[in-house]
C-alpha cells in the first residue's frame, strides 16, 4: 500500500496522521576550502571563491588564506564562524557581502569575535565591478594587517 493511500484511509477513519516535519538547515554553517592559513574568508559560494578577482584577494593577502562559503545544507558537524574561529584559530575574519554578514551571525555583524577581526567587505560582484569599492576594500585590509 503506498503512503498515499494509507493516509487516505486513516484520514477517511478519522484518524490524524502526524508528519515529521524536516528539520530547517542553518544557514549560518560554512564549508571550507581545502588547506590552512590564519586568515578565513567568506564568499557566497564556492564558485565566488575561484574567481580571478578572489585570487587576486588571495595573493594580495600574503600568506595562505581559507575560503569558506555558506552550507546549503546547513549540516551541524559544519562550524559557524564562531566555532571555526576557535577550531582554527583564525586571528582575522573577512566576509563579503553585508547580507552574508547578517546570516553567518544571525543578525549584526560583530567587530570581534574570541578576539579575532572580524571585516565586512562588499560582495565579490560589487569588488568585481566596482574600482572605488575595490580601493575602500585594499584600504580596510592594509590597516586591519597592521594590526
Amino acid at each position: 500500500m503506498t503512503e498515499l493511500r494509507r493516509r487516505a484511509y486513516l484520514d477517511a477513519l478519522g484518524i490524524d496522521v502526524w508528519l515529521s516535519k524536516p528539520v530547517e538547515a542553518d544557514h549560518n554553517r560554512l564549508i571550507f576550502s581545502p588547506g590552512k592559513g590564519d586568515t578565513l574568508l567568506v564568499c557566497s559560494s564556492a564558485e565566488s571563491s575561484i574567481t580571478r578577482l578572489a585570487g587576486d584577494i588571495t595573493r594580495a593577502l600574503g600568506g595562505e588564506v581559507i575560503w569558506a562559503w555558506p552550507d546549503p545544507e546547513g549540516r551541524k558537524e559544519s562550524p559557524t564562524v564562531a566555532e571555526a574561529v576557535g577550531q582554527f584559530l583564525f586571528t582575522r575574519v573577512v566576509i563579503f557581502g553585508s547580507g552574508l554578514g547578517r546570516q553567518m551571525f544571525d543578525g549584526d555583524r560583530p567587530e570581534i569575535t574570541a578576539s579575532t577581526s572580524v571585516l565586512a567587505a562588499p560582495d565579490l560582484d560589487e569588488l568585481a565591478e566596482r574600482g572605488t569599492a575595490r580601493r575602500l576594500f585594499w584600504k580596510q585590509i592594509s590597516g586591519s594587517s597592521a594590526g
